[in-house]
């Protein structure tokens, strides 16, 4: 058991009342007990007594217990078989056994089966009960501090300090461990190395402080990529490597596109530089005969050097040493970058959005998906987007296929939708045009317009004569993200959006940490300033869902009330531009 999982038990000095559990048949040696327990100076004992085992353990599994007496005799188990149990079903709970007379061949039988200590009922002395009681409780509190320390120790010997992945050396002992996994199951292991391309100029010209988020920024968007089978860690300066379980060398190759895009989409202001970082990649097959993690690391090493020799920000994968291959990035070419234009490969998702009281939905978000692999997810489809410069042309085109396929799959004739919008491409389209594609009708708030807060521009005020015409429109403006961790309070007032979107990272886990409620609340304030419906993201669980509700919190949207599910796309209309924009993709 981890330590974090482990009970102290109260001294007598850090508590005024000690809980403890008796199990034994017999009345009257537990009225005895109870007033010797009753006569001990300090602190106060309160008994729970049972006669059954079974009973005992329902107790135990529901109420905090600082110490178990186990009798003579439990009505439905032996003495032995007792203090088995207990002590297998709750090992942070010192049990001491009761016997009849002192009798130091079942004393020592007892504590194999997990006794702390033995007392004897014909010796009922208050300082030698006290004392063997405070002795078991302190020992149990040594044991857990050691462990405590222990496991600290382990993590410092382990981790990085900087990035809290795996140092070199937890990386040696996790790969060893996945090697001898693969061996055992016949199944095959990948791994992952990955080198941010011109660090060290990082480090010399805006120093190591910006060095040290790039590093930071790089790791955690590795983390949110892998699985929870495979390992992450630091292993140079500026090198990371992936553990890969039981994956194929198709999928590793996929995976790699994705964290090298995914590694390009955090963009770090360090004064008036502008910095979004880059990566190789390696990607090799483990031989399961290899024993040693040097021996790994060194094949890894000499795939990422073949990728390097051909050029930064990009993919190599090879099977064998023998078998170095240039992975052809999925965006390569021409083709992909006419598909997305044309948007024939660009999927519609809608997931719905619920009144919260009654689970009634009230609207439903359309989404967007790319294509298959690595640029399947939007964040790896709009970074790929913005390393070609046609970000704004295919966020419209995904704006403007959202809108039509909300018209069509909706039972009414004005659907209720969210739609989302780049803050860029707001200001590069004309208003009018915008109004028509949404589709509004004079149906005021059928179509709610989502800014992205990890989007907004710096200066909220050049959006304002666009955001006013829209909602003059008809068409309500929300802003989304909220509460993302880059939030801006000028942003929120100086828009007036009529909804805030919270972000998933203010709800997942909402009901076990106070915090995030205390942020929770501070964000309500400010949508009842602005009288602004306030829908809650990501809702996946029971109890985050009824923090919500007692929060005053009436929309929501999440895997708890619906996965977000495929649509049927329409044939689309043009967009003015549209035809001159296909012709550029063809030539």
């Amino acid at each position: 058991m981890s330590p974090e999982g482990i009970q102290q038990a109260p001294m007598a000095s850090e508590t005024q009342v000690r809980r403890i559990l008796l199990l034994h048949d017999d009345q009257k040696v537990v009225n005895v007990v109870g007033g010797l327990l009753s006569s001990l100076r300090r602190p106060r004992h309160l008994v729970a007594h049972y006669q059954h085992l079974i009973d005992g353990l329902t107790y135990l599994m529901v109420n905090p217990v600082d110490l178990v007496l186990v009798g003579p005799g439990p009505a439905d188990v032996d003495q032995l078989g007792a203090v088995q149990k207990i002590s297998a079903a709750h090992p942070d709970i010192p049990i001491i056994s009761l016997l009849e007379k002192a009798n130091p061949e079942r004393s020592f039988l007892l504590q194999e089966k997990g006794s702390a200590d033995c007392l004897s009922l014909d010796e009922l002395h208050p300082g030698l009960w006290e004392r063997s009681l405070n002795f078991c409780l302190r020992e149990l509190k040594l044991v857990n501090e050691l462990a405590s320390a222990t496991a600290r120790m382990d993590w410092m010997l382990n981790t990085d300090s900087l990035t809290g992945l795996l140092n070199r050396k937890g990386m040696e002992k996790a790969t060893l461990e996945s090697l001898s996994h693969a061996r055992d199951n016949d199944c095959d292991l990948q791994i992952m190395l990955v080198d941010l391309d011109e660090f060290t100029r990082i480090n010399s010209t805006l120093g190591h402080g910006v060095g040290d988020l790039v590093l930071i920024a790089a790791g955690r968007r590795i983390c949110e990529l892998v699985g929870p089978n495979d390992h992450v860690g630091r292993v140079g300066t500026d090198r990371f490597i992936v553990v890969l379980e039981d994956a194929c060398g198709e999928d590793a190759a996929i995976l790699a596109e994705k964290i090298r895009l995914a590694i390009t989409r955090d963009v770090i202001q360090a004064g008036d530089h502008s910095l979004v970082t880059t990566a190789s990649l390696g990607v090799t097959a483990v031989s399961r005969s290899s024993i040693s993690f040097d021996e790994v690391l060194a094949q890894a090493h000499f795939v990422l050097q073949r990728s390097k020799l051909k050029g930064k920000n990009r993919v190599s994968r090879a099977s064998s040493i023998a078998d170095v291959q240039l992975i052809k990035p999925v965006e390569v070419g021409p083709d992909m970058t006419r598909a997305l234009l044309r948007g024939n490969v660009l999927e519609v998702f809608s997931q719905p959005i619920v009144n919260l009281l009654d689970g009634r939905i009230v609207s439903q978000e359309m989404l967007i998906r790319g294509p298959a692999g690595p640029l399947h997810s939007p964040d790896a489809l709009f970074r790929y987007c913005q390393e070609k410069d046609i970000l704004s042309a295919v966020d419209l085109r995904c704006l403007k296929k959202c809108a039509q396929v909300a018209g069509v799959t909706a039972t009414g004739t004005s659907p209720r939708y969210h739609v989302n919008i780049m803050p860029a491409t707001l200001l590069q389209t004309p208003v009018d045009e915008l109004i028509r594609v949404l589709q509004v009708n004079g149906d005021y708030g059928h179509c709610c317009l989502e800014l992205s807060e990890q989007q907004l521009l710096g200066d909220p005020a050049v959006l304002l004569p666009r955001v006013r015409s829209i909602q003059e429109a008809g068409i309500r403006i929300a802003i989304d993200d909220v509460g993302y961790g880059m939030s801006h309070l000028e942003n929120l007032l100086m828009l007036n959006p009529q909804v805030m979107k919270v972000d998933k990272r203010l709800v997942i886990g909402l009901a076990g940490d106070e915090e995030m409620r205390h942020t929770l609340a501070r964000l309500l304030k400010i949508a009842d300033v602005l009288g602004a419906e306030v829908v809650a993201e990501g809702i996946e669980d029971a109890d985050d869902y009824r923090i919500l509700l007692e929060m005053g919190v009436r929309f929501g949207q999440g895997y708890l009330f619906g996965m977000p599910k495929a649509c049927v796309a329409p044939m689309l209309k043009s967009l003015p531009g549209d035809d001159e924009q296909g012709a550029r993709a063809e030539a």
